[in-house]
């Protein structure tokens, strides 16, 4: 009868120790055995400037912030220092400080962390290229986003700081070889337009992330780890082809993702291991791949993301850092526009954004008879004493304007497009069966259908607004639509017409 403490040896485990002791021993035992070597990748996504904890779209707070990230990513290091660390993009545009400073304080914290490597992702490209080039310079880190093409060459081609932009490279950490290889959406040209990205295209990244693999298992990397600026979704859209890029491109071991801020610590496309770290540095996410020390293979991926919450400290160097550049646009931020007299209903909203930007276009020199806009939300405004910091939430992105002149059929068109959820200020329109007006005034009387009419659109729209309003596009670069970009910001607009209005 067996002893009720003893547990009998598997099978594997009675051979392997009776190697061990036909071997010479334990220590023979210890040189028998095969062993295994981690490396972790640390990564961030979707900072958008955001330094200190902020709140979720759900309303949580006092989470995230990349000075929360900074701890994690030190207590990390400290505990497994065979690692690297990267981030996928969309770096300083979304806060003050970012827009302040140009983006250069988010680069000059990467530098000061040790960021091994970052790509570029689309809201990088929002304050125009000289921007973009100012963040290259600084950069200490690699900067890899392979499907791009700048004044007509490709990455890795193109002249001045541009030549800093590289496909892909190899990191040797631990005794083995990373490649490390990044891509970008392929939306930008639907949000942004040609003279925000000067010269700047977004090509396909089946074909660059194809190319650059080949070329990094001729170096002899160990493991593909790919970092896209593109998002989980529940399926492909034209910003986020992931399963199609992955599904056509073999030998990828690892995709980090960002762009489509979400928290998804862990999924599969094919054999590919996913993760998402989240935005404004909610979450800091960790890959751990282990390989075998003897055949150099790869035999276990592992992934998962961290909430940045109260648990985690700011970190003193990036407070330390970025502390004269906080406080201003603290300051900044808490400068008065205006008085609310009292609330103005969601629906009112949208018809203040139109009046603000027909008057910012007047006062620059140019009369237009409607302005086409919506909000970003459906949140009243309450009364009281209005900030600059309640514009920024109001209007969240820098847009520009762009102005064209369009015929009674057209706006129509365009407002079939949207389906109702812009606005076409200061018309009234009422839309029938099949797209027809029933009803299409303007100053009280009918719309002349033999006239064209000037009309302000943001940029953002005007590009497509993410290819939701692609007649509108089309419409927009038609000659006779005398397409023109004012050199405008939709929210500074906004906050100099309620500085002139004082109360509304």
């Amino acid at each position: 009868m067996e002893d009720a403490c003893f547990v009998p040896l598997s099978r594997r485990r009675f051979l392997a120790a009776s190697g061990a002791w036909l071997g010479g021993g334990l220590i023979g035992n210890a040189a028998a055995e095969r062993r295994g070597k981690t490396i972790s990748i640390l990564h961030t996504t979707d900072l958008h400037g955001h330094i200190l904890p902020t709140v979720t779209y759900e309303g949580l707070g006092d989470v995230g912030g990349f000075a929360r990230c900074a701890t994690q990513i030190r207590r990390w290091r400290k505990e497994f220092p065979d690692s690297l660390l990267v981030d996928i993009g969309d770096v300083y545009q979304g806060t003050a400080i970012g827009l302040n400073t140009g983006g250069k304080v988010m680069i000059e914290l990467f530098n000061k962390l040790g960021y091994d490597a970052w790509v570029l992702g689309n809201h990088d490209f929002d304050w125009g290229r000289e921007i973009v080039e100012g963040a290259l310079a600084l950069s200490t880190p690699g900067i890899l986003t392979g499907n791009l093409r700048i004044d007509g060459k490709t990455t890795g081609n193109a002249a001045g700081v541009w030549q800093k932009v590289k496909p892909w490279t190899i990191k040797e950490i631990g005794g083995f070889r990373i490649g490390l290889v990044g891509v970008i959406t392929p939306g930008l040209p639907f949000w942004l337009t040609p003279k925000t990205l000067g010269g700047v295209e977004a090509l396909s990244p089946v074909e660059s992330l194809r190319r650059s693999v080949n070329e990094m298992k001729a170096e002899k990397a160990d493991a593909i780890v790919v970092l896209g600026h593109m998002g989980w979704r529940f399926q492909d859209d034209f910003a986020n082809p992931i399963r199609e890029m992955l599904g056509q491109v073999e030998d990828v071991d690892v995709y980090l993702a960002g762009h489509s801020h979400q928290d998804q610590p862990s999924w599969m496309t094919g054999r590919v291991l996913c993760s998402q770290a989240n935005y404004y540095g909610i979450h800091c996410g960790r890959v751990d791949l282990t390989f075998d020390l003897e055949s150099r293979k790869l035999i276990d991926r592992r992934a998962f993301t961290v909430l940045m919450d109260s648990r985690f400290d700011l970190d003193p160097l990036v407070i330390e850092v970025a502390k004269p550049e906080l406080a201003k646009a603290e300051e900044q931020m808490k400068r008065k526009v205006c008085t609310v007299k009292r609330e103005i209903p969601a629906d009112g909203v949208a018809p203040l954004l139109c009046e603000a930007f027909a008057a910012a276009l007047l006062k620059n020199g140019t009369t237009v008879d409607g302005v086409f806009h919506g909000t970003f939300g459906k949140e009243p405004i309450e009364a009281g004493e209005k900030t600059v910091g309640d514009c920024w939430k109001i209007l969240p992105y820098e847009n520009g304007l762009v102005v064209a002149e369009l015929t009674a059929a057209e706006l129509i068109g365009i407002v079939v497009e949207d389906g109702g959820t812009r606005l076409l200020w200061p018309f009234e329109i009422e839309l029938g069966d099949g797209g027809k007006a029933k009803r299409f005034v303007f100053n009280g009387q009918p719309v002349d259908e033999s006239k064209r009419y000037r009309i302000a659109f943001n940029t953002y729209d005007g590009q497509s607004g993410g290819r939701r309003l692609m007649k509108l596009k089309e419409i927009l670069l038609r000659a006779e639509s005398k397409r023109q970009e004012i050199d405008l910001g939709t929210r500074q607009a906004l906050v100099d017409y309620l500085l002139d209005k004082g109360e509304i």
